[in-house]
């Protein structure tokens, strides 16, 4: 698998994948015109029934539910657990994605073509201003069978960091645990924390907007790995042009103008109360704790909103696989030249396993990519390299490459006691239970450098078109033959 053409007037989008990648509204009628949208009509229980109508539609189209019982606001699930229908969305090849995002961040950083967005006192996010706080009336649902209850768990949270000023948006998991409260977890090294903490030590509440329903570009950037404040702005380098903000009603916090709810909020210092169960990444539920609190101020939303919700499984590996392959690859091509791409596997949640392809220029090169991938990217756990005859998105091909190249004895890395992340319940867990440790493994499945070629020869057929043939399945044409009796 080779890397595709990386070149900014090639992967610029036009205005109306612009819009469609910042307006979810837009997205949803382009998916709708091009047969990528499946519409279900029937009432769902927002409570365990939509999640489990959606976990049997996983993988496929996306799903809007569009009566949800108690309430007469559609749900979108299933945005991102396809990687051909993002890349649609993006106007791009399925491969090509990660490296269009790969390379926004490189231009954001690099301080390139600035593109600022509007702050609008007026937007579609505020079409409506709630009189009264009461976030029972969102058709928030309750995913899994043990959930802790009702989760808004795709919406993006923006703050100030208050040492600066600068803006930061990421994504958490939000209980709506009364009509003005919501619990939160925070995982270790989010930069969210950090506000946190500083807030704390100041006895001060963090101003923050919730901004749910928004367009596939803030949110994927949303999903990006510590790359500092300001790190919003990446947005604007991925569909060409300003993102535009709208001014909150009651904190000095922007939220995106474009989205479907805004919530206002603040987080409280010192509180903490109860949060989750809730069904994870991992495929196992986050356990309860005592966890970060905010009070809703305000809620604003569209005329005709659409709430978005996140159903855990592939399209949530999906979403830190796209952003964690880019952040990686940007990362590591300044150390490997010879890097190639970068995959992360669905096997591995999309956190904690990359398979790395790079070119086979010396010895030593895939222990080397493999250290600098642990180093770009905190909660890997294992990190497979290959050669570019290897299809790094197939499992059996990287299987193969394994089974006939990697030789233990001289291809394993081992990085014993070092950081784990936390939603794994193989990491071992620090006494106070902010932190743990896990041993890493790296394999090598290079060809041996310098090893003799025709031994590590792959097998190749001759090309053939097979449009050119008579080709006859004998079980289908009984079964036709049966149909016409």
């Amino acid at each position: 698998m080779r890397k595709p053409r990386a070149t900014a007037a090639a992967t610029r989008p036009t205005a109306a994948q612009a819009r469609r990648l910042v307006d979810l509204g837009a997205c949803i009628d382009f998916l709708d015109r091009s047969g990528q949208l499946l519409r279900v009509k029937s009432e769902v229980d927002p409570k365990f029934e939509l999640a489990g109508v959606a976990q049997r539609l996983e993988g496929g189209k996306c799903v809007l539910f569009e009566n949800v019982r108690g309430s007469d606001v559609p749900v979108l699930t299933g945005l991102l657990w396809n990687r051909d229908i993002v890349a649609t969305l993006f106007g791009l090849p399925t491969e090509e994605v990660p490296f269009a995002i790969a390379r926004a961040i490189a231009s954001w950083q690099q301080g390139r073509d600035a593109l600022p967005g509007r702050l609008r006192t007026r937007a579609p996010a505020n079409e409506v201003i709630e009189q009264r706080v009461d976030l029972s009336r969102l058709p928030a649902p309750v995913h899994a069978l043990k959930d802790g209850g009702r989760y808004l768990d795709s919406s993006l949270v923006m703050a100030r960091n208050p040492l600066t000023g600068a803006t930061n948006v990421s994504i958490h998991r939000l209980m709506l645990a009364r009509k003005d409260r919501i619990t939160f977890l925070i995982d270790p090294g989010r930069h969210l924390g950090e506000y946190v903490a500083v807030a704390e030590q100041r006895g001060e509440k963090l101003p923050v907007t919730i901004s749910n329903g928004v367009g596939l570009a803030p949110w994927i950037v949303s999903a990006l790995p510590r790359l500092g404040d300001g790190k919003n702005l990446v947005a604007h380098h991925l569909v060409g042009r300003g993102i535009d903000y709208v001014q909150a009603q009651q904190v000095d916090v922007p939220a995106y103008a474009d989205a479907q709810f805004v919530i206002e909020a603040e987080i409280l210092p010192g509180v903490r109360e109860a949060e989750a169960p809730f069904g994870e990444v991992t495929g196992y539920y986050g356990e309860r704790a005592k966890r970060w609190v905010m009070r809703v101020l305000a809620i604003t939303h569209r005329a005709q909103p659409v709430l978005h919700t996140v159903i855990s499984g592939q399209e949530v590996w999906n979403a830190v696989g796209f952003t964690a392959e880019a952040a990686i690859f940007h990362a590591v091509k300044r150390e490997i030249p010879e890097l190639v791409a970068v995959y992360l596997p669905h096997g591995g949640c999309g956190f904690y396993e990359a398979v790395v392809q790079v070119r086979n220029t010396r010895k030593g090169i895939g222990q080397d990519a493999i250290r600098a991938t642990f180093r770009a990217f905190r909660p890997l756990q294992r990190v497979i390299a290959v050669d570019t005859d290897v299809d790094l998105r197939n499992a059996v091909d990287v299987d193969w490459a394994v089974t006939t190249r990697f030789d233990p004895d001289l291809d394993l890395v081992l990085l014993p006691h070092e950081d784990g992340h936390i939603l794994n319940p193989i990491v071992t867990m620090d006494a106070d239970g902010k932190g743990g440790t896990i041993t890493k493994l790296g394999m090598d499945a290079l060809v041996p450098f310098g090893a003799p070629r025709q031994r590590f020869e792959r097998v190749k057929f001759q090309a053939v078109d097979l449009s050119k043939y008579e080709i006859v399945d004998t079980a289908q044409r009984r079964q036709r033959g049966k149909a016409g009796r």
